[in-house]
């Protein structure tokens, strides 16, 4: 058996490539017949997005034996590997023989985060010429997290030696048990999963999930305004700017926490000022109801037109019951208003 070296390059975003240093330098000509074949196959049925090449450039002078093919430089064929070959063609190619079983997955170990992050993707979801196999997603998933989750005790978690923690991995891992996807159901996990999330990779989307899930009941779920309120509350303080519009609702209504107008506006401010399109009408509501804040029309009328020039009905509806104090404070309202 001759020894061959692989080497996996990035090939745009979450994306990857073959480089094979000596497998046509190989004499077994059975072994280079079948890669040419896959190679042969690969460039005939190449999704429209990539150029194809016509099969007359494959068949040598005698007919169709690749003879062409052979006599191309080792390093011309090496190009068109790194290329064109996906991973349903490093599954097809890891088949040619007992030491390259295990192909796809060095693979993807190899690229790092990025490639066992589109194999995983790849396997759950049939893609890149991959068939559907949740079950080997979630190992490597698993395996990408970085973290391991104590079946006995819900709150102690393992870091993995020498791995990095993997947000995007430990989100669809809960996804997974939480829909039953490849694994059977257990939301208690696909709780744990989010936790872990935001407590070891520290991942403020993690929260608002998580925030959601208990405000809505999801996933069979219990509904839990306080923790919801307390998850919103996470989020909101990590940045996550439509958990500071949720959180400053929570203050508002006393959802899950003591009603405060006050600390509502603060976060509706802070959501709004980041772009936030509901929370910029709460900012102006507040101003017009004098709620946390003195009361103001013209305020009000600043914070409403900010919202309506995005599109929001509700600015709009105030705007124009506010219309007298409106066109004076804001220019140009009226264009916006169609009055």
């Amino acid at each position: 058996s001759v020894p061959y070296h692989f080497s996996f390059l990035p090939r745009g975003t979450y994306s990857h490539t073959l480089v094979k240093n000596s497998l046509f330098s190989t004499h077994n000509s059975s072994e280079t017949n079948i890669i040419i074949t896959m190679i042969t196959t690969t460039a005939t049925t190449t999704p429209v997005y990539n150029p194809t090449v016509p099969q007359l450039y494959f068949d040598g002078k005698q007919g169709n034996d690749c003879s062409d093919l052979t006599a191309l430089p080792a390093e011309l064929v090496k190009h068109c590997l790194v290329e064109f070959m996906d991973w349903g063609d490093l599954a097809k190619l890891s088949t040619v023989q007992s030491s390259w079983k295990s192909l796809t997955m060095d693979a993807a170990r190899h690229g790092g985060h990025e490639a066992q992050w589109e194999l995983a993707e790849a396997l759950l979801n049939g893609t890149h010429g991959l068939q559907k196999n949740p079950a080997q997603a979630l190992k490597l998933l698993q395996e990408l997290s970085g973290i391991v989750l104590d079946k006995d005790n819900k709150d102690t978690i393992q870091r993995v030696e020498n791995k990095e923690p993997f947000a995007p991995a430990m989100k669809r891992l809960s996804e997974c048990y939480l829909n039953g996807n490849g694994v059977e159901s257990d939301k208690d996990i696909g709780v744990r999963w989010l936790e872990a999330a935001h407590n070891v990779a520290n991942d403020v989307d993690a929260a608002y999930r998580l925030a959601s899930i208990y405000e809505h009941g999801k996933h069979n779920v219990d509904t839990d305004v306080y923790k919801a309120a307390e998850w919103f509350h996470l989020a909101a303080r990590g940045g996550h700017i439509e958990g500071m519009a949720e959180y400053g609702l929570c203050c508002e209504l006393g959802c899950g926490r003591d009603q405060s107008d006050e600390e509502a506006l603060e976060w509706y401010m802070k959501a709004a000022t980041k772009g936030h399109i509901t929370a910029k009408y709460s900012v102006g509501e507040a101003f017009e109801e004098a709620r946390g804040v003195p009361q103001s029309d013209e305020e009000a009328c600043l914070w409403y037109y900010k919202a309506a020039v995005d599109g929001d009905i509700d600015s709009k509806k105030a705007l124009k019951r506010l219309h007298d104090i409106a066109r004076i404070v804001v220019p140009g309202v009226a264009a916006l208003l169609e009055v």
